[in-house]
């Protein structure tokens, strides 16, 4: 078995090659050559929390194990083994896969929903999170003006420096949401928000959202808000069973009679060709998208494949 410790796989893996990992597990499971389980979740008294999330795909399963203190302490492992002789192959300690995993499966969203023409994005969070949505965004599409809101000035300062430094596009600071969302064609939210981070009545016309934040019943997230939910149409999730164990923002929607589940799709479906995306340019569009153990196993798969061949 090898062993990677340390090492961010964003240094291995492109954030294309993470996108096209992600969006093929994602339609493997739409078509039942993948198989995922739900987040579960473990709270200790003390607010440590430890998260397994399983998942299987193209010959090879693992799990993507999770221990977080409010983000002030924070590891993660990834373990894959082969399905044909159980073996374990890699075991991945701190390598930010989660990161560039998520990132990719917001750029998979912005790929097949926002607007052919996107071109601006507003990022709503400074953290590393943001970063890796707004790299996935200009991974996807070309990408040329985006803006930062984050509460702390000195954060919001530092990402548009580095952002802009990194990929080469112009990331401007600003000092309030309505600010960021102005003229956007993609708004990504990537916080830790028990609250809505910006005003959903404020969205125009052919907007895209990528939403990120995810809590349980347990610890409620909600860094979107109900005139958000209920002005997207179509609105995809990545998958229904999480987002139901989970209790986050979109079952709760369902559950209190904002939206209907008819007007709420997965994701992989819209790559299997099962369902339709966008058909208006003038539609506001949201992906809310919950991490599956299966899109860590895809982007690990690749990279266990890419150190194997370089020893």
């Amino acid at each position: 078995m090898l062993l990677l410790r340390g090492t961010p796989v964003s240094s291995i893996l492109s954030m294309e090659e993470a996108v096209q990992a992600v969006e093929g597990s994602l339609k493997e499971l739409a078509q039942g050559r993948g198989f995922d389980l739900p987040r579960r979740r473990i709270h200790h008294p003390n607010g440590m929390i430890f998260g397994l999330l399983p998942g299987s795909v193209n010959g090879v399963m693992g799990a993507y194990l999770q221990t977080d203190l409010e983000r002030r302490l924070h590891h993660e492992t990834v373990i894959l083994y082969s399905v044909a002789t159980g073996e374990p192959l890699i075991l991945f300690q701190d390598c930010s896969i989660n990161e560039l995993r998520t990132g990719a499966a917001g750029g998979v969203g912005a790929k097949w929903l926002a607007r052919e023409d996107a071109s601006r994005v507003a990022v709503l969070g400074s953290a590393a999170h943001a970063e890796a949505q707004l790299k996935a965004a200009c991974a996807v599409r070309a990408i040329g003006k985006a803006k930062v809101f984050s509460p702390t000035r000195e954060h919001r300062l530092a990402f548009a420096e580095k952002m802009s430094r990194e990929l080469q596009i112009e990331v401007s600071p600003t000092k309030t949401p309505d600010e960021a969302l102005r003229d956007a064609d993609i708004v990504i939210t990537a916080t830790n928000s028990r609250t809505p981070v910006f005003d959903g009545s404020r969205l125009e016309e052919g907007m895209h959202v990528t939403s990120m934040a995810n809590g349980d019943k347990n610890r409620t997230r909600q860094e979107i808000d109900l005139p958000t939910i209920q002005r997207s149409n179509p609105l995809f999730i990545t998958s229904r069973a999480t987002v139901c164990a989970n209790e986050s923002d979109i079952f709760r929607a369902v559950r209190d009679g904002v939206i209907s589940w008819d007007r709420v799709y997965e994701i992989g479906d819209l790559l299997a060709g099962n369902t339709t995306g966008r058909t208006s340019e003038k539609q506001i569009t949201l992906f809310k998208l919950q991490g599956l153990g299966i899109m860590d196993v895809a982007v690990g798969q690749r990279v266990y494949e890419r150190v194997k061949g370089s020893l």
